[in-house]
């Protein structure tokens, strides 16, 4: 969009100069031609009256020689035909001449066509590089005029990938720009009603996996106990298997709608290093951990790229460091690791543990309650959120095993 602004006004300005300068050229052109063309005409005025002034027989070449400039050139006829000239400028079809009478003789001066070109040339010049700077002129013009038109759009387009890859909380920026105004106010309406949705997906995935696992898991087993009590007719154990088969063929169905492994109704899957997450929060927070008088460090480990859907990711690390700023102490510590198979991130402060200790159960009633909110999130990720048994506030992020990028 920029570089077509800065085409469009530049081309414009060309298209303009280029009219004016050829109005212009052939004026200036006319302009030369008819001064030259008197002042030709009023040399040989002066020529004939010095011709007069010497008389005939002392009208030499040595004489008319000196009478002409370089690029002139005088012939004198005499009454008995007598030809004397000066110079030996060549002749050319543009060349000005004037003829004028002088006693009974007759006087022409012819005057080069090259000092009319040497005179337009000079007139051309400045309006020539006029024009190259005007052009330069509406180049920069444009290119700020361009910048400044286009950077609204750059940033919606921003804010766009940001609702794209997930950050439905994003805020949207404003303009004054009535195009930029609407395309925004679309912006935050889609962003408002994609969270919605997502949302309303992640909390039925809690809901589903709580209400539906668990009571099937009790109804297994308890068939599973049926089928091994000696009072249990054959007959009855074989009914009791193939309900245990339906049990398993729903469990089944639950976990392929629950726990689809490509992520798709979470958000967009990339390919990132989950240290390069911790530290993208770490940065997202310094600026707000240093109005506060607060560190904020990074703890890092070595690489571990992943496939993950990012937005949940973010958000959840979002909200323990915001509660570690909000309710806690001392310096913010973000780190990342491994433990037990699994992935976990750990935000911890130096004040004093302010929550219960254990897994924090998600609650998609109050989905917007701080902590159950990122549990929430995690959940939908196969994750949990838990708080450790430690003196200080340490709130840990566990993740399950995750596809390595390039993998489904």
């Amino acid at each position: 969009m920029r570089e077509r602004l800065v085409v469009t006004l530049v081309a414009m300005t060309v298209a303009v100069i280029s009219i004016f300068g050829a109005v212009r050229a052939y004026s200036t052109a006319d302009l030369v031609e008819d001064q030259d063309r008197m002042m030709v005409q009023q040399s040989a005025d002066l020529v004939a009256a010095a011709v007069e002034a010497r008389g005939d027989a002392h009208v030499t070449e040595e004489f008319l020689s000196a009478l002409a400039h370089p690029e002139q050139a005088i012939t004198y006829v005499t009454a008995d035909g007598t030809t004397i000239g000066s110079g030996t400028v060549d002749r050319h079809d543009d060349d000005i001449s004037a003829t004028r009478d002088a006693d009974d003789g007759r006087v022409t001066l012819r005057q080069s066509a090259s000092v009319s070109s040497d005179r337009l040339a000079a007139e051309l010049l400045p309006l020539v590089l006029l024009a190259l700077s005007l052009a330069v002129i509406a180049g920069v013009i444009g290119w700020l005029l361009a910048r400044r038109l286009a950077y609204p759009f750059r940033r919606l387009a921003a804010d766009a990938q940001r609702i794209g890859a997930g950050h439905f909380d994003v805020d949207v920026h404003r303009s004054s720009i009535r195009e930029a105004a609407d395309m925004g106010d679309a912006l935050r309406n889609a962003a408002g009603q994609l969270d919605a949705l997502v949302r309303r997906e992640r909390e039925l995935a809690v809901v589903a996996s709580h209400e539906l696992r668990t009571p099937l898991t009790a109804l297994r087993l308890s068939l599973e106990d049926l089928t091994l009590w000696p009072q249990t007719p054959p007959d009855v154990g074989d009914e009791l298997q193939h309900s245990l088969a339906e049990v398993d063929r729903l469990g089944n169905v639950i976990t392929t709608l629950l726990e689809r492994g490509d992520g798709r109704h979470l958000g967009v899957t990339s390919d990132v290093d989950l240290n390069v997450v911790a530290a993208d929060a770490v940065d997202r927070w310094k600026d707000r951990a240093r109005s506060l008088g607060r560190p904020i460090a990074l703890a890092a480990s070595d690489p571990a790229p992943a496939r993950v859907v990012r937005a949940p990711l973010d958000n959840v690390l979002d909200i323990l460091i915001e509660n570690a700023l909000s309710h806690g102490t001392g310096t913010v510590t973000v780190a990342f690791g491994r433990a037990h198979g699994r992935l976990e991130y750990s935000v911890s402060d130096e004040g004093p543990r302010a929550f219960e200790t254990g897994v924090v159960h998600a609650s998609p009633a109050g989905a917007d309650a701080g902590l159950s909110d990122a549990a929430t999130q995690a959940e939908s990720l196969g994750g949990f959120v838990a708080v450790a048994d430690s003196p200080t506030t340490q709130i840990r992020l566990v993740l399950p095993h995750l596809p390595r990028p390039g993998r489904p």
